[in-house]
């Protein structure tokens, strides 16, 4: 009689030998599932892959028309009626400004500085405009800042936020004063806006700067902002209203522009001009830099 044999509880190919059996069920799964996961692998790099591919035509076709869309609003701007008449404006005063003798500066090349002197007559020219001005600091000071600015230049906006002028006046006490006086970029918006700092002056020229701080808080201001702020400071609003409707200052503006040209060159906001009332002599600091490059532009005119 044939010996019966127990079915063992558990079973692999090294004690049974059944490769034909249940152990091979089990590695063919095994190796199925470890193929299943390969698989996965493969399929997420390749999705992966495909992603990245399909974003980058995305983002160029994106960028491709952000760029044309750029392209037709930049050809429409330079090819309006205001900027060619702009532009046309410019030229002429570029053209004028070159033939004239006795005014034009003169640059101090042995110093290899941006160093300029003026003419007695030009001199006396920004005297008057100190004179007739809010003046931010000492009357008397040596040094006076001309910051050329625009209420709707960012940059001019970035400048006033960051208090760099008045920085500038609380590191020389007694030594340095500020005016603020106006250079058009945005078209006839700006000018509104600027016509109407002058008015605010005429009322109530206490608030000028206090109006122009504010005004920047409020980036971009409109004119509606801009009367509510200079009412709530103290400008009468209905004679601030009818100043602003009659366009006072537009003369006045368009007259600051070009002497910030023919004066000192000045062609965009912000501009900053460091005058020595001494020695006649003034810096260019073109554009919204810190406090530091104002620093070192007076210790140098001082130190001359």
């Amino acid at each position: 009689m044939a010996k019966k044999v127990e079915k063992a509880e558990s079973c692999s190919c090294e004690t049974c030998k059944c490769w034909a059996g249940c152990c091979a069920g089990k590695c063919l799964i095994s190796l199925l599932a470890i193929a299943g996961v390969v698989a996965a692998i493969l399929a997420c790099i390749y999705s992966c892959k495909a992603l990245k591919a399909s974003q980058k035509i995305y983002d160029f076709n994106v960028l491709s028309a952000g760029w044309e869309a750029n392209l037709n609003r930049m050809a429409k701007v330079y090819q309006s009626d205001a900027f060619v008449s702009y532009m046309s404006d410019q030229a002429a005063q570029a053209e004028a400004y070159f033939w004239l003798d006795s005014d034009e500066p003169t640059y101090n090349e042995e110093e290899n500085t941006n160093t300029v002197t003026w003419n007695d007559d030009i001199k006396a020219v920004v005297e008057n405009m100190l004179a007739s001005t809010p003046i931010r600091g000492d009357e008397d000071a040596r040094f006076t800042i001309v910051e050329y600015t625009e209420l709707l230049c960012p940059y001019c906006q970035r400048h006033s936020q960051a208090g760099t002028i008045n920085s500038v006046i609380e590191q020389f006490p007694g030594e340095v004063n500020s005016v603020s006086r106006h250079f058009i970029i945005h078209g006839d918006s700006a000018l509104q806006l600027a016509s109407a700092m002058e008015c605010i002056a005429e009322l109530n020229p206490s608030v000028y700067h206090t109006t122009f701080e504010k005004a920047f808080e409020a980036y971009p201001v409109d004119m509606e902002t801009l009367i509510s702020i200079a009412t709530e400071l103290g400008v009468n609003q209905s004679a601030l209203q009818s100043c602003v409707d009659e366009w006072r200052y537009t003369q006045a503006v368009n007259d600051m522009m070009n002497q910030a040209y023919s004066l000192f060159w000045v062609n965009w906001t912000p501009g900053n001009v460091i005058i020595d009332r001494e020695t006649g002599n003034y810096k260019l600091v073109s554009g919204a830099y810190p406090v530091s490059e104002f620093v070192n532009a007076i210790n140098s005119m001082k130190n001359a």
